[in-house]
């Protein structure tokens, strides 16, 4: 008859199923159950752990449990009455009679109580609250702390930009506003003020005239104003790249310096008033009122004056 461990072992083997599946499925270590295959059931944990053990390993292999049970304690109970025997023989000098042994009762077997005393924490391997390793923790927080670092850099990067776009922009227009309006010299004393002189009807259209006259070097400086109400624009300074803005009603905003020409894009021309220079000026008459596009130049903004 074979014993507990060859019965589970032969049953193990026939559904194919190795050590590490059982100890994966019972949470047992797999030194103890190559120990319950070899009988070796002194190196278990002793009492109820090892009958624990042998109902875990039984029930998944296939085998009733309660007839696990049954051999393991016919095992063990055989193995306390052959070594009883063996010590008896050992102790007597010579071997009684065949008289003698057949008048004398056999001994009664009494399965020994096991003493379990606690083994080194070395001998035991978790078996309840063993978990599996999770590899995808640590990966996960070092890709998730990366994308946010990557989109805070993106977003810094664009304020920084935009702020400098500004700063630029203010300091074009603060030059230009500078550079146009050059500081009058003082009267000096010695010299009498000017007295005032009678001009003819034609004395304002020569100054005009003279003012509009374009020196070299100086830029074309255009402030827009919305004065009937909000009005969108986009514009284009020389080649520069197209910039749109919104002005709120009664408010400006003085376009930075340019060269050569001034493209302008309205939206609704009738509610913009235009100055040039410094100085107001009119759109032409031929200018569309709505989604219009207006080119100021050194050649033509003598035109918007008239």
């Amino acid at each position: 008859m074979p014993t507990l461990g060859e019965e589970l072992r032969n049953r193990r083997e026939q559904r194919l199923i190795s050590l590490a599946e059982i100890s994966e499925a019972t949470r047992i270590g797999t030194r103890f159950l190559k120990a319950i295959e070899t009988d070796n059931f002194g190196i278990l944990p002793g009492g109820i752990f090892t009958r624990s053990f042998i109902r875990a390993y039984a029930k998944h292999v296939g085998m009733n449990e309660d007839d696990a049970i049954g051999l393991y304690l016919r095992q063990v109970a055989g193995g306390g009455a052959e070594h009883e025997t063996a010590n008896e023989s050992t102790s007597q000098p010579t071997p009684p009679s065949e008289a003698a042994k057949r008048s004398t009762p056999p001994p009664k077997v009494v399965a020994p109580q096991r003493i379990v005393s606690p083994e080194p924490s070395s001998r035991f391997e978790p078996v309840t609250f063993r978990q599996s390793p999770s590899h995808t923790n640590w990966s996960t927080v070092v890709i998730g702390a990366g994308i946010v670092i990557f989109v805070v850099i993106i977003v810094l990067a664009l304020v920084k930009q935009l702020n400098q776009g500004t700063s630029d922009t203010s300091s074009q227009a603060t030059s230009a506003a500078n550079k146009t309006a050059p500081p009058k010299p003082a009267p000096s004393a010695s010299q009498p003020p000017s007295q005032p002189t009678a001009t003819s009807p034609s004395a304002p259209s020569e100054q005009a005239s003279t003012a509009l006259e374009a020196q070299p070097g100086q830029p074309l400086i255009i402030k827009l104003e919305a004065a009937t109400g909000d009005a969108w624009v986009r514009y284009q300074i020389d080649d520069a790249k197209p910039t749109t803005l919104v002005l709120k009603q009664g408010t400006s905003q003085d376009l930075p310096p340019a060269q050569t020409h001034v493209t302008l894009r309205l939206g609704n021309r009738l509610t913009l008033k235009l100055k040039i220079n410094n100085r107001e000026a009119n759109f032409p008459p031929d200018t569309p009122k709505f989604a219009s596009q207006v080119v100021i130049s050194r050649e033509n903004f003598r035109t918007f004056f008239q």
